[in-house]
C-alpha cells in the first residue's frame, strides 16, 4: 500500500537520469568544452592571486587551490546541467523563447558557482586578495557568464552541425535506396526476359528427349517442374536468398543433364548462417552456362560468411562465357558498388570462381 507511490515517484527521476547520461555520451565534445571553460576562470584567478600572495605560505596556497578547484568543478557541473535542461526545454519553444531560455540558463550557470562557493569570501578578504564581497561576486559572475555564453553558443553550433549531418545521411540513404530500387526494377525486367527464354529452350529439349527416350523424358519433365517451382517466384520479386538461388541452379544443372544425357550434378556445401542471406538473382545461372552446356566436371560450390561479406566459391569444369562474365560483373556493381566482387581463375582442369557480396538477411 505504501510502496506503490514511492515507485511511481522514483520512475520519472530514473528516466531523467537515464536521459542525462545518454545526453552526456552523445555530447562528448560539449562535456570537454564545458570543462575547458569552467576551469579557465578559476585558473586565471588562482595564478593572479598566487603572484600577489606573500611567499612561503604553503597552507594558504593549498586552501586557495582547493577553493578555486571547487569553483571550477561547480561551474562545470552547472554548465552540463543547464545545457541539458536548456536543450530539453527549448525543443518546443519558438525563436524568442529559445533566446530567453539561453540567457536564463547561462545566467544560472554563471551564478551557481559563486553562490555555492560564497564561503571563500572570508579567506580571500583575509589574504587581501579582494576588497569587498560584492566586487568578488560581480567579477566572478561576469567572467562565468561570458564562459557560459560561449558554452551555449558551442552547444547551438554543435546541434546545428548534427542536424545537418543527419539530413545529409538521410539524403544519402534515400539516394542509395532509390538507386537500388532502379537496379532491382532492371533486374526484374531482365528476369522476365531471361526465364521465359530458358523455359522455351527446355521445352524444345523436352521434345527432343521424348523423341529419343520416353522414360528419360518423364524424368526430364520432373526436373523441369522442380526448376519452374524454383524459378517462378523470382518473376514476382527482385530479391532472393542464397538457398533459393542454389536450388534454382541445381534444378538448372539437372535439366541440362537430362537434356544432354550426361550425369552432371551440382554439389553444394552451404554454411548454415548463409542459407537465408540475401543474394541477387541472375548471378549463378550465367556462371554455370558453359559447364552445363558441355557437361564437364567438376561442378561444385561452397558458401560461407566472411565478416560482413557472403562468399560463394564455384569450381567448374569450364569458365563462364565472356558475355556471362560481363553481365554478372555489371549486375554486382550496380547493386553493391565496390562492396561486391567477382574473381575468376582458370586452371588446366577446372576454373575457380569467387563471388563476394555484402551479407544481409533476406
Amino acid at each position: 500500500m505504501i510502496a506503490a507511490p514511492s515507485i511511481a515517484l522514483e520512475a520519472p527521476w530514473r528516466q531523467r537520469a537515464a536521459g542525462f547520461a545518454y545526453w552526456l555520451q552523445a555530447r562528448a565534445t560539449a562535456v570537454g568544452m564545458a570543462a575547458l571553460l569552467a576551469f579557465a576562470g578559476p585558473l586565471t584567478f588562482f595564478t593572479g592571486a598566487w603572484s600577489v600572495m606573500a611567499p612561503a605560505q604553503g597552507e594558504a596556497l593549498a586552501t586557495l587551490a582547493l577553493w578555486w578547484t571547487l569553483y571550477g568543478m561547480t561551474s562545470w557541473a552547472a554548465l552540463l546541467a543547464t545545457g541539458y535542461a536548456f536543450e530539453v526545454l527549448a525543443r518546443p519553444a519558438g525563436r524568442f523563447g529559445r533566446a530567453a531560455l539561453w540567457l536564463l540558463a547561462a545566467s544560472l550557470a554563471a551564478a551557481a558557482p559563486s553562490v555555492l562557493t560564497g564561503a571563500r569570501a572570508a579567506f580571500l578578504l583575509e589574504q587581501g586578495l579582494v576588497h569587498s564581497v560584492g566586487t568578488m561576486h560581480l567579477h566572478g559572475f561576469t567572467v562565468s557568464l561570458v564562459m557560459a555564453l560561449l558554452y551555449f553558443a558551442h552547444l547551438r553550433r554543435s546541434r546545428e552541425h548534427q542536424r545537418a549531418a543527419a539530413r545529409l545521411a538521410a539524403a544519402q540513404a534515400a539516394q542509395r535506396n532509390a538507386r537500388r530500387r532502379i537496379v532491382e526494377a532492371r533486374l526484374q525486367a531482365m528476369q522476365a526476359r531471361v526465364d521465359p527464354q530458358i523455359l522455351f529452350e527446355m521445352l524444345d529439349a523436352l521434345r527432343r528427349v521424348y523423341e529419343r527416350d520416353t522414360a528419360q523424358a518423364e524424368q526430364f519433365l520432373d526436373e523441369l517442374i522442380a526448376f519452374l517451382r524454383a524459378a517462378l517466384p523470382r518473376l514476382r520479386t527482385a530479391s532472393s536468398s542464397l538457398l533459393r538461388e542454389v536450388e534454382l541452379a541445381r534444378a538448372f544443372v539437372h535439366l541440362h543433364a537430362r537434356a544432354g544425357a550426361h550425369g552432371l550434378e551440382l554439389a553444394a556445401d552451404l554454411a548454415s548462417d548463409v542459407l537465408h542471406a540475401r543474394f541477387p538473382p541472375g548471378v549463378l545461372l550465367p556462371l554455370l552456362d558453359n559447364t552445363v552446356a558441355a557437361g564437364t566436371t567438376p561442378c561444385r560450390m561452397s558458401a560461407c560468411r566472411e565478416g560482413a561479406a557472403c562468399r560463394i566459391i564455384l569450381v567448374l569444369g569450364a569458365a563462364p562465357s565472356e558475355g556471362s562474365d560481363n553481365r554478372v560483373r555489371s549486375l554486382l556493381s550496380e547493386l553493391y558498388g565496390a562492396a561486391a566482387s567477382l574473381a575468376i581463375v582458370s586452371g588446366a582442369d577446372a576454373s575457380r570462381i569467387v563471388v563476394e557480396a555484402p551479407y544481409e538477411l533476406a
